[in-house]
């Protein structure tokens, strides 16, 4: 039988080789490793009690699951070590656990609600799938990046026997989960694993622990208080009984006047406008009419030779063409603003200063980079975070405190871990020397 400690350096599969020992569970144990190509990452090493075949199938099923705040297993076999079977699964590198945090300090409720929406998104993917969790703990909860996610290399069927196989049995095994998750919000609010009449919660986790730890609410339940619906408010019955009021239009002959704002890709309506029903005034009209014909004509026949004065025509007026909308002018955007409506501005990386820095992200991209520092100076102004770039260009660090000497760089970066930073902020120089 081997020592953990004997399988550092060792290759386990033909690929992985194994690092540091990170943690021994039992017959269990993690070491650092890469896939063979560079990439960091994480790989469970597990004595067969000839229980790997159940052990190959629960990671092959957590994998089909697939939901992004679950740990990813990338990929799972078995082997043999020096006439030791194993179980291996390789798994993504993770950057800290919640008990690392809580070592230090309470989460804030605003982080609280994080970690309980990303925690209730990975149970909801684990017990639609028939799979429990059972092990949800401070110490199971991981960040990858700003990512929040449940381990999951633990997760097991919710039916192992088969004389249990009821729909009851596999209620109650999920609840354990309910209860564990309502247990670990309380204790990142208050570090206390005991709820008393003394602790006073905001909410919703008032009700979310309460009613968690005793059973009387589930996930669904959950899921509401933290994420309530939006009520939109009613509509006073005056205020629909006005806009339902038809009102007559006025059709003027004269062309319309230009619209100040003119809308976009509007859809005219044209409608038919119908004669009104003829009244008893029309009949009067057309009744005097033909008495002033008959005067006229009489005039005509009777009257003397002096020419009668004709009667002046009424010009006919032509209506101009009504200018549509769609014939207006399109508004130009202003150079300063974009389609979306939202003025971009640039934002510039922090020149690299000599001397020791605190770093405690590393990304990619820029705009990432200074996205982590706003949400640092929100929560932590004294840290002063800031994105430099040592080369130029990517990667861009998200540092702390600026540049300093080397024992002020340890002062920070103890202070950045107590308050929340990574348990991996390092420290080093930059610039000449």
């Amino acid at each position: 039988m081997h020592l953990w400690s004997d399988y550092e350096g060792k290759t386990i599969a033909g690929a992985y080789p194994l690092g540091q020992l990170i943690r021994p569970e039992g017959r269990t144990a993690f070491f650092s490793t890469s896939n063979g190509t560079g990439i960091p990452a994480v790989i469970r090493l597990t004595e067969s009690l000839n229980d790997e075949g159940e052990m190959l199938e629960r990671w092959r099923q957590v994998t089909a699951v697939n939901q992004d705040n679950l740990v990813a297993i990338k990929s799972f076999g078995q082997t043999n070590f020096e006439g030791t079977p194993l179980a291996y699964a390789l798994l993504e590198l993770t950057d800290a656990s919640l008990a690392d945090i809580l070592a230090e300090r309470a989460l804030t409720p605003q982080e609280a609600h994080e970690v309980a929406s990303s925690l209730l998104a990975a149970l909801q993917a684990l017990h639609a799938s028939g799979l429990v969790h059972e092990h949800i703990e401070p110490a199971n909860v991981m960040a990858v990046g700003e990512v929040i996610k449940l381990r999951s290399d633990c997760v097991r069927e919710c039916i192992l026997n088969p004389d249990d196989a009821t729909p009851a049995h596999c209620a109650e095994l999920k609840q354990r989960d309910v209860h564990d998750l309502a247990v670990l919000l309380l204790q990142v609010l208050t570090l206390q694993k005991k709820l008393t009449p003394a602790i006073k919660l905001p909410a919703p986790f008032d009700k979310i622990v309460s009613y968690g730890i005793d059973g009387t609410w589930g996930l669904t339940e959950i899921d509401a208080a933290l994420h309530p619906p939006v009520i939109k408010p009613l509509v006073p019955e005056s205020v629909i009984a006005a806009a339902t009021q038809q009102h007559p239009q006025r059709i003027s002959p004269s062309p319309q006047s230009e619209s100040p704002n003119p809308a976009l890709h509007v859809r005219r309506i044209s409608n038919t406008v119908q004669p009104a029903p003829r009244s008893m005034a029309f009949w009067a009209a057309c009744s005097a009419g033909a008495l002033v014909l008959i005067f006229l004509a009489w005039l005509f026949l009777h009257g003397s030779s002096k020419p009668a004065t004709p009667v002046p025509t009424a010009a006919v007026v032509t209506p101009a063409k009504p200018q549509t909308i769609d014939d207006a002018p399109t508004p130009k955007l202003s150079a300063s603003a974009s389609t979306d409506g939202v003025v971009h501005t640039a934002v510039a990386t922090s020149q690299t200063q000599a001397g020791w820095h605190v770093v405690a992200f590393t990304y990619n991209r820029e705009d990432q980079a200074w996205h982590k520092v706003a949400t640092i100076r929100d929560a932590h102004p004294a840290l002063s975070p800031e994105v430099f770039a040592p080369s130029g260009r990517g990667p861009f660090l998200v540092a702390l405190g600026g540049a300093m000497s080397e024992s002020e760089a340890n002062v920070m970066r103890n202070k950045a871990r107590r308050d929340g930073m990574p348990r991996d902020t390092f420290i080093r120089r930059y610039g000449p020397r």
